[in-house]
């Protein structure tokens, strides 16, 4: 049985990569950590920045 955490974590990550918030592949690597609650702000930023980064770059 999954726990709420990775429930969410499965609706919400797919819509953040398709929206290009995020990389799908950094969707996948912080999977974990957004589910065990691990995952800070400075991630988050990375992220962002990453998806950001390679969306200017087309």
């Amino acid at each position: 049985m999954k726990t709420p955490s990775e429930e969410l974590a499965e609706l919400i990550l797919p819509l953040l990569a398709e929206t290009r918030l995020l990389l799908p592949e950094d969707a996948n690597k912080y999977k974990e950590k957004l589910t065990s609650g691990t995952m800070k702000a400075e991630d988050w930023l990375l992220a962002a920045e990453k998806a950001f980064d390679k969306e200017a770059a087309k």
